[in-house]
């Protein structure tokens, strides 16, 4: 159990400082016109994290980079993004699906994840359960992400810059065995320009866990 809730603190923290997206579709069907995550070479995207995890300040800053760079998973092309202060980050855009690939902190596998659909009404749900391997674990440790649509297609302002079309992804998560007490996770996609905020409000009161931050999008480049 205390390994378990290092990998569940581990995995809280890495979705604090995390971000972005996207690329080709492997069948014949066109690409809309727009993109919740740009990947054109040379974009850049300058964020900032603030609040508290695990009863310690954050403030943090990293800067996300599209290389030119692509690499393949489970039949689809991700485009390679560098992480300032982290792991490189791998998006994929196929129509509507926008899919990530992440490595977590101390763990040994990086996580593909749906986590965006920009052609789905406001309440829309979807989920995912990924196995993760933990050293010194007998078994695989299944976590289940559910991805809910909380609000779409609005339009939002914060550090001097007007957003459109906004798209609000709530995330939940549930491992079996451990009590979240506070479970609120929430995303903001832009068009055109990528996610530019993020919310993470996490307590589980049996794990002295208690996380509560807040990344922003400042100054960004989509080339």
């Amino acid at each position: 159990m205390q390994k378990a809730s290092l990998f569940l603190f581990c995995f809280f923290v890495y979705i604090v400082l995390s971000s972005s997206n996207c690329n080709k579709k492997s069948n014949q069907t066109p690409e809309p016109d727009f993109t919740y995550q740009p990947t054109t070479t040379g974009s850049q995207w300058n964020y900032t994290t603030t609040g508290t995890a695990g009863g310690t300040s954050v403030n943090a800053a990293f800067v996300l980079t599209a290389t030119s760079r692509d690499t393949l998973s489970n039949g689809r092309t991700y485009k390679v993004f560098t992480n300032s202060i982290g792991p490189n980050e791998y998006y994929n855009k196929s129509g509507n699906d926008y899919y990530r690939i992440s490595s977590l902190a101390a763990l040994p596998q990086p996580v593909e994840v749906l986590y965006l659909k920009d052609n789905q009404a406001a309440g829309f749900v979807w989920s995912e359960t990924k196995n993760f391997t933990i050293t010194g674990v007998p078994f695989p440790i299944p976590a289940t992400l559910t991805f809910t649509n909380a609000r779409v297609k609005y339009d939002t302002s914060f550090n001097g810059n007007n957003f459109k079309d906004v798209i609000r992804v709530r995330l939940s998560i549930a491992i079996p065995g451990v009590t979240i007490d506070n479970n609120d996770i929430t995303y903001l996609f832009a068009k055109n320009v990528g996610m530019i905020a993020n919310k993470v409000n996490i307590k589980v009161v049996a794990a002295g866990i208690d996380v509560n931050t807040e990344t922003k999008l400042g100054t960004f480049t989509v080339k």
